[in-house]
């Protein structure tokens, strides 16, 4: 079975963690958070405490894996905090895991269209904002050494839904002046993608292994 690594166990990585192991996959999680590595501690699957962006702890961590997900979060971060954890952590986790096929979440943040129109994989991305031109440059680094992007929209699930929260306690509104389409995805149906890249991605390595 492989054997990956979730680098960012947190809302979507502890989902998408949950769902390969329960496929019978071999898997470790790590989170940058004490508390995160505490709680993760009951699960049923290795985890541990590395902060990505710090490049000593992650060359001193041992093991191999056939894939590698960078899903941590920026922690509520600006665009310095963006820098650290997705364009210096992305670096610090392909020098150590150089064979390994990393796929990196990004954001749809990367594009700029407001006006409505539709957005597809080909769309220009033109971010207007520092913290997704940081993305942008992880992406490129990412796709530069033949790994996967996937971009995330806004996230929404399980104690985690702003517009829906609002809606329930009747304090949503129709704003006239900020009229914008809003894309969002839901937790699980992220790492039933993730899981579904990976499958891919796995299968075609042991096809060019065979």
């Amino acid at each position: 079975m492989p054997r990956i690594l979730i680098a960012g166990c947190g809302y979507v990585g502890q989902a998408t963690a949950d769902l390969s192991h329960a496929a019978g996959w071999d898997v470790e999680g790590w989170t940058a958070s004490e508390e995160s590595a505490a709680a993760l501690s009951a699960k049923p699957y290795p985890s541990c405490q590395v902060d990505i962006s710090n490049c000593d702890q992650v060359a001193e961590r041992p093991g191999t894996f056939d894939a590698v997900i960078h899903c941590a979060s920026s922690r509520g971060g600006g665009v310095e905090s963006y820098r650290q954890i997705y364009l210096n952590g992305t670096r610090n986790l392909l020098d150590r895991f150089a064979e390994t096929k990393l796929l990196f979440t990004s954001s749809t943040s990367v594009y700029a269209q407001g006006d409505g129109s539709w957005v597809t994989e080909e769309s220009e991305t033109r971010p207007t904002r520092d913290t997704g031109r940081v993305l942008l440059e992880t992406e490129k680094l990412v796709l530069e050494r033949r790994g996967m992007v996937a971009r995330l929209a806004g996230i929404y699930g399980p104690g985690r839904s702003a517009l829906l929260s609002k809606f329930l306690a009747g304090t949503a509104i129709i704003d006239p002046e900020s009229d914008r389409f809003v894309n969002q995805v839901h937790r699980d149906d992220i790492a039933s993608a993730i899981f579904f890249l990976l499958t891919r991605e796995t299968q075609n390595s042991n096809l060019q292994r065979g």
